[in-house]
């Protein structure tokens, strides 16, 4: 895709442009074809809403057959579309080669090459037993390959093998946004509207008007481009470096800025929930013991309570957790994918193995930015000195990661034992309170001890219960485990990279950094994924 200003760091207007690829599926008769148009223009108007501040395109997948296939097709080449990007494209999949294919049309061939014409691309599908397995394979390779597919049907049962019905079914079995549109009246109706690929195109849109200053943005990105010049001992690299600079250094940076913002935000707002349950305890039992007489004291639980509710709606709403972990992994991605531009190393969009399936999709929004990004990449002009770039990478990459990593290992198992022991003393101190009450030890020596004692009993073992949540929170331990393993894996890439002979086998290596990277953050992805600000 063409995308023309859209990339400017001097008013932090990073743009991410989306192509949507829209698949078809329906019948070949239809009833009325102007209200089935009409419906098609509401699912394009829709998906132009949904990216308001995102400048994209469409891609008609569709084998044009007659009817549905070619009505879609024709509706979806001639929408306009955001200026700065290309017009809609067309690609067709045939489901038998063109000279048995058109056996199928009577009097519609010419309308069918007119549109073949106006393909970007053409693929012929593997041949199948039957004319039917040849329908339905091509049935199944629309939906498996489309973000959305519009259906044209009429509720009713597949009349054969790879009828309409039968495509429907399997692109809900796959989880695919569905638009059905009857074929009959014209009637739209949506399946699965909240999730999958148009939560996708949701969250890119959310990503694209996210603000910045121009003014932090260009602070990051000079400072992140004096670190390469301080590291890099070879001057071939500069000039790229300088490329990267204006195309993706800025990228990365606003991803990382933002990622730090909410993370901020989420971190804060959950330490504050579980600071201020402790105080509501605290002060309820506080008021009851003390001052029985001044109920208007309740008034300041009200107001803690008040505070959780107040952080635990504007944290959903935000969507603080989601937005730190998808734009931490697209900035750690963009990292990586940074030396790799460096080492002139391809790079395969980003997949999540069975066992991190919970991670990401496959066509998720950020690897689909990252993908973007990747390919606005400048291209190397000459090969580098080779032990100048190996000294480069391990230096600017790999040695400062190892350090980041143990650093983190170190502040996050301090963090875990420091909490961990809090809440030790807090539950031993309470034991003894509860002793001490028990055995109305030091009743005699003023009145207010069994109170005191009381207190200590209730608001203790909350402020421990809260410091627990903390730790458990922002999972302390595990991390540092994790971050403990990373630096040793590094520590043995290091040397790996310091005793390679020749760049190929320092392009393995640069690869299994990149695996390993990508894991990580899958693994850390899957840990807060699921971490959202609840009531404690």
């Amino acid at each position: 895709m063409e995308v023309n200003n859209l990339l400017s760091p001097d008013n932090g207007n990073l743009i991410i442009p989306a192509i949507i690829r829209i698949g078809v599926t329906g019948h070949r008769e239809l009833s009325d074809e102007q209200l089935i148009r009409e419906s098609v223009i509401k699912i394009l108007t829709k998906l132009d809403d949904l990216l308001i501040h995102t400048p994209h395109t469409f891609k008609i997948i569709s084998p044009l057959a007659e009817g549905a296939d070619r009505l879609v097709a024709k509706e979806v080449l001639g929408w306009e579309v955001s200026k700065d990007v290309d017009k809609p494209t067309l690609k067709v999949v045939l489901p038998l080669p063109v000279d048995d294919y058109i056996q199928d049309f009577t009097e519609s061939q010419n309308e069918f090459f007119n549109l073949l014409e106006e393909a970007e691309s053409v693929q012929t599908l593997d041949k199948t037993d039957t004319r039917n397995g040849a329908y339905e394979q091509v049935g199944r390779f629309v939906v498996e390959n489309c973000d959305v597919l519009i259906a044209i049907w009429d509720g009713k049962p597949a009349a054969g093998q790879g009828g309409t019905a039968e495509i429907v079914k399997y692109a809900n079995d796959i989880g695919k946004s569905v638009f059905l549109i009857n074929s009959i009246d014209g009637n739209l109706t949506v399946d699965q509207l909240d999730e999958h690929t148009l939560e996708f195109l949701k969250k890119l849109d959310i990503y694209n008007n996210e603000n910045l200053s121009e003014k932090k943005i260009e602070s990051a990105i000079k400072f992140q481009y004096n670190v390469l010049i301080e590291r890099n001992r070879n001057s071939d690299i500069e000039p790229f470096l300088k490329q990267l600079k204006n195309t993706f250094i800025p990228h990365y940076v606003r991803a990382d800025l933002l990622a730090l913002h909410y993370q901020r935000y989420h971190i804060k707002a959950g330490n504050a929930i579980y600071i201020l349950a402790a105080m509501a305890v605290a002060t309820i039992t506080l008021q009851t013991l003390f001052l029985p007489h001044h109920p208007e004291f309740l008034w300041l639980e009200a107001i803690e309570i008040g505070a959780i509710l107040f952080l635990l709606f504007f944290s959903h709403k935000g969507e603080w957790n989601r937005k730190w972990i998808d734009y931490r992994f697209l900035a750690e991605r963009l990292r990586s994918g940074l030396f790799l531009c460096i080492a002139n190393i391809n790079c395969e969009p980003p997949r999540a193995p069975p066992h991190l399936s919970l991670s990401h999709k496959p066509d998720d929004w950020m690897v689909r930015a990252y993908m973007y990004v990747w390919g606005k990449k400048p291209k190397l002009q000459s090969e580098y000195q080779f032990d100048s770039l190996k000294k480069f990478l391990l230096e600017a990459w790999i040695n400062d990661q190892k350090s980041y990593y143990k650093k983190a290992s170190v502040r996050h198992r301090r963090k875990h034992t420091i909490y961990s022991s809090l809440c030790g003393i807090l539950f031993l101190i309470t034991f003894i309170a509860v002793i001490m009450h028990t055995l109305e030890i030091g009743e005699s020596w003023h009145y207010a001890i069994p109170k005191i004692l009381t207190s200590i009993a209730i608001i203790f073992p909350a402020i421990g219960a809260s410091l627990a949540g903390i730790r458990v929170h922002q999972e302390y331990l595990k991390n540092a485990e994790r971050y403990r393993h990373m630096e040793q894996h590094l520590s043995s890439i290091s040397k790996k990279i310091e005793d390679a002979k020749d760049m190929k086998t320092l392009t393995e290596i640069l690869e299994v950094v990149n695996e390993m990277m990508l894991h990580e953050n899958q693994d850390w992805r899957v840990v807060f994924l699921f971490q959202k600000l609840e009531a404690p």
